[in-house]
């Protein structure tokens, strides 16, 4: 579900010397440490609390899952929660929040297109999906009735849509009029069906701070979200922290200095020297890879508490890491072998440390 490219360019705009990392100032917040949680994960047939076991012995506390309009309610009224179901559920049982990602639209709510990325005609329709969906796994969820067995593990946190400044991804352009109404009706239907929830506002990528600032000043009434998120894709990981830093300077500047913020999607890519032609200096082998993700974390860590940085989310806990053009796809900690097993990469290792040395330990 991602893009490739524009943003790269990024690594040529945001000319920042290489920051040295210190030790974060304080301690993390709960949940934390996140990664998404798709791709090979969504094989049925991989024991997913298996991985999210291995995910909670690393110091993985929070979990980002699609949750596809048109997969769950095909038709009106009509839901299929399985394949979500099975991740909520293995996120519980490890003791791992979720953060609930609600995206796409389905043909019957978009004006009959089979593109999932047009956004619902009326958005009083997604904000009734929003509401199905914490009447599924909400604090009095049907999923913890069905299942006692399992301790109940609500998910509070929904981020309305992914990547809306982007066409590939959100095909009403410009985006902010629509979205923005999207958000104006998705956020009252959060609260009125758990007003303890937070809404997080859809995270952006390529020039994110831009586009962050034209929404903010969308007419009508002051667009109202809990938390606010970014992608802050570039080569280096100093340029990362500038885009983080951009997006947190048109918060406060539009008059949300105290919402945090959460980065939804955070990697790099190991595919050099799997894959060609390869993306400009993204791309890295897996020990770049992981000496990257050190660098970012600990420069992330470092800044905490002047981003009012809440959550961090790496892109992605499993990949393929063979024989696919997507740079995303060599993005995991681990790579799926073809005969159903894991194999940890340097990256993961590296995300061990981090999460160690942010607890102290």
């Amino acid at each position: 579900m991602l893009r490739l490219l524009a943003f790269l360019l990024l690594s040529a705009v945001l000319l920042l010397a290489p920051a040295v990392a210190t030790p974060a100032d304080a301690a993390t917040p709960k949940g934390f440490f996140g990664v998404m949680v798709n791709g090979p994960l969504d094989d049925p047939a991989v024991d997913l609390d298996a991985q999210a076991a291995d995910m909670k012995a690393a110091g993985v506390q929070s979990w980002r899952v699609e949750l596809a309009w048109d997969v769950i309610e095909p038709a009106p009224g009509q839901y299929s929660w399985a394949a979500t179901d099975r991740k909520v559920l293995a996120a519980a049982r490890a003791g791992i929040d979720v953060l609930g990602l609600a995206v796409r639209a389905p043909a019957w709510a978009n004006g009959g297109s089979v593109d999932p990325f047009v956004p619902p005609a009326r958005p009083a329709d997604f904000a009734a999906y929003l509401r199905a969906l914490i009447g599924r796994y909400g604090p009095s969820g049907s999923l913890w009735t069905e299942h006692p067995e399992v301790p109940r593990r609500a998910v509070r946190t929904w981020e309305i849509w992914n990547e809306p400044n982007l066409k590939d991804y959100f095909r009403a352009q410009p985006f902010a009029k629509p979205y923005a109404a999207l958000l104006r009706a998705s956020y009252p239907a959060v609260k009125g069906a758990d007003p303890g929830a937070t809404v997080l506002m859809a995270s952006m990528a390529n020039y994110s701070w831009r586009d962050l600032a034209t929404l903010l000043k969308v007419s009508g009434p002051k667009l109202r979200f809990d938390a606010a998120g970014a992608h802050p894709f570039s080569g280096r990981p100093s340029n990362a922290l500038k885009i983080v830093r951009l997006n947190r300077e048109a918060l406060d500047h539009h008059g949300y200095s105290r919402v945090p913020m959460w980065l939804t999607e955070l990697t790099w890519s190991s595919a050099k020297g799997k894959k060609t032609p390869l993306t400009q200096n993204w791309e890295t082998t897996e020990s770049g890879q992981a000496q990257r993700l050190r660098e970012i974390y600990g420069l992330l860590l470092r800044d905490r508490q002047k981003l009012k940085l809440a959550r961090v989310f790496w892109y992605t806990w499993a990949t393929v890491d063979n024989g696919s053009q997507n740079s995303f796809d060599y993005s995991g900690l681990r790579t799926a072998l073809p005969g159903g097993g894991f194999r940890d990469k340097p990256a993961l290792s590296a995300f061990r440390t981090v999460v160690k040395g942010a607890a102290g330990g």
